[in-house]
C-alpha cells in the first residue's frame, strides 16, 4: 500500500453523479421525496412530529419562473451540522438497512438540471434557518474547462455558499429548490404526477376499491406500508391504480385482487405482493397504461420499472398482464446506486430463487389468462350459433332451392360443432370455478347472465322441405329447368355471395 499517496478524485465524477447515472431526469423527485420520508420518519420517532397525519412533502412546479421545490416540515438539519450533511459527497449517516435513502448522492441530482439549486432548512428550537446555494451554472462552467484541474471536492467548496438568517424557534422543515430549471420534463406537471404515482411512497387512491383489502392483508402478515402524504402544487398525489383501466379505447376491470408471498427456505418471509385479476386478462396491457406490470418495491419506492420482474418469467406478456406490487421487506435488500435493482447478496439470491419457483408453480399465464380467453371465445361461439340460428330462421322463407339450403345448413353445422366443444369446454372452466374463488370471480363476470343454452337439433326443425324456386317470364318450361339447374350450379361452385349476385342478374334478366 502506498501510503503517502493520495488520489485524486475528478471533478467528472460530479457529471456521472448527476447526469450519468440515470435514464429519467425524474428521479430527482424520487431521490428528495425518498429523503423527506427519512426525515419525517425520524421526526415521528423523536416526537418532534406527533401524529402522521402532520407530515407533509410538497412539491411546487412553477413552469413560469422555471422553478421547482420540495419541502417536508421533519426534523430540518441542525445550523451547525449543514456543512456535514449537504456538503459530504457519496457520505451519508443514515442506517443502511432500515433508510430509504443512505448514499448520499440524491440531494446533488438536481445540479445537472438547474442553474442553481438551493437547500433552506431550520431545526426545532433553533432561531435561525440555514440557506446553502450550489451554482450549478458554474459547475458545468468548471467541468467543462479542461485547463482546470480542481478535483470533485474543491469543485464542490467552489461552488458553494451558506448563508443564516434569523427563524422561528418553532419552525422545523427541508426544503430543496431548483431555480432556472434546464429540463423541460421534470417541469410538466402531468409527467411528473405520472411518475410520482408509480414511484413514490404514496396510499392508494380512495376510489380504488381493493387498496383497503391489500391494507388489511399486509397488516394480518405484520407488514406496514409506507406511506406519505405528498402534495403537487397544493394537490395530494396518490397511487395511480384503479378499478377500471381504458387501454387503446377499451375497459377492462380489475375484479379482484390475489396475493402472494416469497419466502426463504426457513420460512421467513422475504417479500409480499398483490396482483390484479382482470376481466380481460388474456390480453396484455400496452405502453398506455402506465401502471400495468408487477412492480418490484422497497420501503413503498419502486425499484426499477414497470421490466424489472419480466425476466422471471417466460415471456414478458405474461407481467403485462397484470398490475400490482411486490413488496421486500427483509433489510437486507439493498437498492443499487441507480435504484434498478438491488445489490448481489444471498437474500438477493435467495429471493431470486423463491420468486422463480412461485411463478413456475402458479404458472399465471395457464392458471388466468388461458383459461379468461377460453371463457370468452367459447361464449362468443355459442353466441355466434344462436345468432346464425335466428337468422337462418328469418330468412328460410327466402331459401328457394336444396342448394341454398345446403349452403345455409352447411354453415350450421359447422357453428354447431363449435358450440357443442365451447359448452364443454365452458363447463371445464366451471368445474374448476367451483373450487378456486379467483377463477370464479372471473368465469362469474364474464358469463354474467348470458344463456348460453341452445337447442343442438334446431335446425333439423327449421330445414324446409319445399322451395319457391324462381321463376322466369321470358322463358319456356323447360328453359325455366334449365335456369334453375344452372343456378343451382352455381351455389355449388362458388362463394356463396357471388352465387347470389349471379343469380340475382339471371333472374332480372329473364324477367
Amino acid at each position: 500500500m502506498a501510503e503517502d499517496f493520495k488520489p485524486l478524485i475528478g471533478k467528472n465524477v460530479i457529471e456521472t453523479l448527476t447526469l450519468g447515472m440515470y435514464e429519467d431526469a425524474r428521479f430527482i423527485y424520487r431521490e428528495y421525496v425518498q429523503n423527506a420520508a427519512d426525515q419525517i420518519d425520524i421526526a415521528l420517532e423523536e416526537g418532534i412530529i406527533k401524529h402522521s397525519n402532520e407530515a407533509k412533502i410538497q412539491i411546487t412546479i412553477d413552469r413560469l419562473r422555471r422553478q421547482i421545490c420540495i419541502e417536508d416540515n421533519a426534523t430540518g438539519i441542525e445550523s451547525n451540522l449543514i456543512l456535514r450533511f449537504l456538503g459530504d459527497v457519496a457520505k451519508s449517516e443514515k442506517d443502511v438497512r432500515h433508510r430509504k435513502g443512505f448514499r448520499g448522492i440524491g440531494r446533488l441530482g438536481g445540479l445537472g438540471y438547474c442553474e442553481k439549486l438551493v437547500f433552506e432548512t431550520s431545526f426545532k428550537g433553533e432561531s435561525t434557518k440555514s440557506i446553502m446555494t450550489l451554482d450549478a451554472k458554474l459547475l458545468k462552467k468548471i467541468i467543462t474547462d479542461r485547463k482546470d484541474e480542481t478535483d470533485a471536492s474543491g469543485v464542490i467548496s467552489i461552488i458553494t455558499s451558506i448563508v443564516r438568517l434569523p427563524e422561528s424557534s418553532d419552525a422545523h422543515y427541508f426544503k430543496v429548490c431548483l431555480e432556472e430549471v434546464t429540463n423541460s420534463l421534470i417541469l410538466d406537471i402531468v409527467k411528473v404526477n405520472e411518475y410520482l404515482s408509480m414511484v413514490a411512497p404514496l396510499p392508494f387512491k380512495p376510489e380504488f376499491t381493493f387498496g383497503k383489502e391489500i391494507k388489511k392483508y399486509f397488516e394480518e402478515n405484520n407488514v406496514s406500508i409506507d406511506e406519505y402524504h405528498i402534495e403537487l402544487n397544493n394537490k395530494q398525489i396518490y397511487k395511480v391504480y384503479k378499478d377500471v383501466i381504458i387501454d387503446k379505447d377499451e375497459k377492462t376491470t380489475i375484479l379482484g385482487v390475489d396475493f402472494l408471498k416469497v419466502r426463504d427456505e426457513a420460512g421467513n418471509l422475504l417479500a409480499l405482493g398483490w396482483f390484479g385479476l382482470r376481466d380481460y386478462v388474456n390480453e396484455v396491457l400496452t405502453n398506455q397504461v402506465i401502471e400495468r406490470g408487477i412492480r418490484l418495491r422497497k420501503n413503498n419506492i419502486q425499484i426499477g420499472s414497470e421490466n424489472t420482474l419480466n425476466r422471471f418469467y417466460k415471456s414478458d406478456r405474461t407481467n403485462f398482464r397484470f398490475i400490482g406490487e411486490l413488496h421486500t421487506l427483509s433489510p437486507s435488500f439493498i437498492p443499487n446506486a441507480r435504484r434498478d435493482y438491488f445489490n448481489d447478496n444471498k437474500t438477493c439470491q435467495v429471493f431470486e430463487e423463491a420468486l422463480i419457483k412461485i411463478i413456475e408453480k402458479e404458472n399465471w399465464e395457464n392458471k388466468y389468462a388461458q383459461k379468461v380467453s377460453k371463457i370468452h371465445n367459447r361464449a362468443k361461439d355459442i353466441e355466434q350459433y344462436k345468432l346464425l340460428v335466428e337468422e337462418y330462421e328469418r330468412g328460410k322463407d327466402q331459401i328457394d332451392s336444396t342448394a341454398k339450403e345446403k349452403h345455409f345448413s352447411g354453415k350450421l353445422k359447422i357453428a354447431k360443432e363449435k358450440a357443442l366443444n365451447a359448452s364443454k369446454e365452458i363447463e371445464k372452466v366451471k368445474r374448476i370455478a367451483e373450487k378456486d374463488l379467483n377463477i370464479k370471480k372471473l368465469y362469474d363476470y364474464i358469463i354474467g347472465n348470458k344463456d348460453l343454452s341452445f337447442d343442438p337439433d334446431i335446425e333439423k326443425k327449421l330445414k324446409r322441405t319445399i322451395y319457391n324456386p324462381p321463376t322466369f317470364k321470358k322463358l319456356s318450361e323447360n328453359e325455366t329447368k334449365i335456369a334453375r339447374d344452372i343456378i343451382d350450379l352455381i351455389y355449388e361452385t362458388v362463394e356463396f355471395k357471388t352465387a347470389e349476385l349471379l343469380k340475382k342478374k339471371i333472374v332480372d334478366k329473364y324477367n
